[in-house]
């Protein structure tokens, strides 16, 4: 492939919602949705990286979060209740009592603006979203935009997640990608993940607590088989099924990834300057066939980089919520 030729980009609608397609000079093809400002798929050296719905329809409906962008605050937050000050918010349950990754009316679930930028060296996707205050319950007016670079000759995404907005309020975005590799399942699979300590969890309902040491179960320090660990007594009571743990990043160096997946075949590197990050298995069946795989659980596993939901993850007025995620794919 010539390195200095413009990446291609490809254009079209499906159900009002715009999807632009991405290919770069090395093999890599991205296909981005305003809706969520999400990443549809990831393909290299003509294979998924990524698991994604089969029939794109289904991408449209609500619950599926599948390489969509998490917000306004990712993860649960208890009993639908929001408090700040001497106030308190109800927000909009979604998930029995609980509002999961920003509720009924999340970002995952709004129509962003679109705007695409292209040079011999990159394209930048930009979606921008405006939420107005009281959406899902949430106080305050807030501006989201989430940029997404593809280097033209390098198998590297980039995602940059901004957002500001008018009243005090949590903002804790990410990206909910789940990577398969170009694989059917996680069998093969390797996770390591720079991170000592993760945040305990009540297996009855999935909300988070404290910082604590990893068990051995949950240490990813060196690269380990995901599966080694995943029937675990442990990892299989109340709701759990699996990994839907939070780690808590050792020491963020935004040069080194914080996460390294690889398989028999591929590998990614993840690059991030967020202090934690959710891996979730894929343990529960979504009632919907994907595209690179015939398994109905563990098809992938999705990698969160995210804040620290044990600590204070208010966005004031005048404050910018700019964090980062970075994407490096390599063929083994």
């Amino acid at each position: 492939m010539r390195n200095d030729a413009m990446p291609k980009i490809n254009n079209f609608k499906r159900n009002g919602v715009d999807f632009v397609e991405v290919t770069n000079n090395v093999g890599m093809t991205v296909l981005f949705s305003n809706l969520g400002g999400s990443i549809y798929s990831i393909k290299y050296l003509d294979e998924f990286m990524t698991y994604q719905t089969k029939d794109m329809d289904k991408f449209f409906e609500n619950g599926i979060y599948n390489g969509k962008t998490i917000g306004r605050v990712a993860g649960r937050l208890e009993g639908s209740v929001l408090r700040i000050g001497k106030k308190k918010f109800e927000l909009l349950a979604n998930e029995g009592r609980h509002t999961l990754h920003g509720g009924k009316e999340a970002l995952s679930t709004k129509l962003f603006s679109q705007r695409v930028f292209n040079t011999t060296e990159h394209v930048h996707v930009v979606y921008t979203y405006f939420s107005h205050s009281g959406e899902s319950g949430f106080p305050g007016n807030a501006l989201f935009e989430v940029h997404y670079i593809v280097s033209n000759n390098k198998p590297k995404l980039k995602i940059k997640l901004l957002s500001y907005v008018t009243e005090k309020c949590p903002v804790s975005l990410t990206n909910h990608t789940y990577f398969s590799l170009g694989a059917q399942n996680l069998a093969n699979a390797k996770l390591q993940i720079n991170a000592s300590k993760y945040l305990e969890m009540r297996s009855e309902d999935l909300i988070l607590g404290k910082e604590i040491d990893v068990p051995s179960y949950l240490d990813f320090r060196k690269a380990k088989a995901i599966v080694k660990d995943i029937n675990r007594k442990e990892l299989n009571q109340g709701k759990l099924a699996g990994y839907d743990h939070c780690f808590v990043l050792d020491k963020v160096d935004e040069d080194l990834p914080q996460v390294i997946l690889e398989n028999d075949k591929f590998k990614v590197n993840i690059f991030t300057d967020f202090d934690s990050v959710v891996v979730y298995t894929d343990n529960y069946d979504q009632h919907f066939e994907a595209d690179s795989s015939k398994e109905a659980t563990r098809r992938g596993v999705a990698v969160e980089p995210q804040l620290n939901p044990s600590k204070d993850r208010s966005l004031s007025r005048g404050d910018e919520f700019d964090h980062f995620i970075r994407y490096e794919f390599s063929k083994k």
